[in-house]
């Protein structure tokens, strides 16, 4: 998954460093020299200088090849733009904009923005969420820390004819229903997968990414 982060202060770099341990690719866009140079030699990312509400700043950390965008900086106004750019003009799936302000997040959300939120560590809970990537996706919050989750399974799948028992899934993972054509199938431990099968699952959402490699299924 590739991430654009505009900011470089210290929500921007606590999201930078916490995307890496998740294995996102991470560029950042920050006006600052100096911080810029700071995030180049402290964190594995590609590091913009310059104004991220302006298109070539967002076009030069590629933003055209990005699944979000991420917009920490201090003014609310300025994250909206930036949201609203990487909507309109880099048709980015996911906008993320941090608030500022508590009273306008339901207006940032009017607008546009798909995530509008107060607090840093509400973003990576949201980025946590958004497990989708056509082959998986949330559809279905059971509490703060559970979620049921649609699997697709790919064509030509490494797993095909393989049974759930022999597939090592994360403790709190469960496969409670496999859609296989017309046919619902209830699974058991023999139960085998095959492609192009349709799966729900119930998992933490934190192990979600953790599901989608242990079972090969690629972003």
């Amino acid at each position: 998954m590739r991430s654009i982060i505009i900011g470089g202060g210290k929500v921007g770099y606590y999201l930078s460093k916490t995307l890496l341990e998740r294995n996102y690719d991470v560029s950042v866009i920050e006006k600052e020299k100096s911080v810029c140079q700071y995030f180049a030699n402290t964190l594995d990312v590609t590091v913009v200088l310059g104004d991220g509400s302006t298109a070539k700043a967002l076009k030069k950390a590629g933003a055209e090849k990005c699944d979000s965008v991420i917009a920490v900086t201090g003014e609310d106004e300025v994250n909206l733009v930036i949201c609203q750019m990487a909507k309109r003009l880099f048709d980015v799936e996911k906008t993320i904009a941090k608030v500022n302000n508590p009273k306008n997040v339901d207006t940032m959300r009017f607008l546009g923005v798909d995530i509008a939120i107060s607090g840093t560590d509400n973003i990576i809970k949201q980025m946590e969420r958004e497990v989708d990537n056509s082959r998986i996706k949330e559809l279905m919050p059971i509490n703060g820390k559970t979620a049921v989750f649609e699997v697709i399974i790919p064509e030509n799948y490494v797993y095909d004819g393989k049974m759930i028992v022999d597939i090592k899934l994360p403790d709190g993972c469960n496969i409670i229903s496999i859609t296989r054509g017309e046919e619902l199938i209830i699974p058991r431990g023999r139960t085998k997968l095959l492609s192009n099968d349709k799966l729900l699952i119930v998992s933490s959402i934190s192990a979600a990414n953790e599901v989608r490699k242990m079972l090969k299924i690629k972003k």
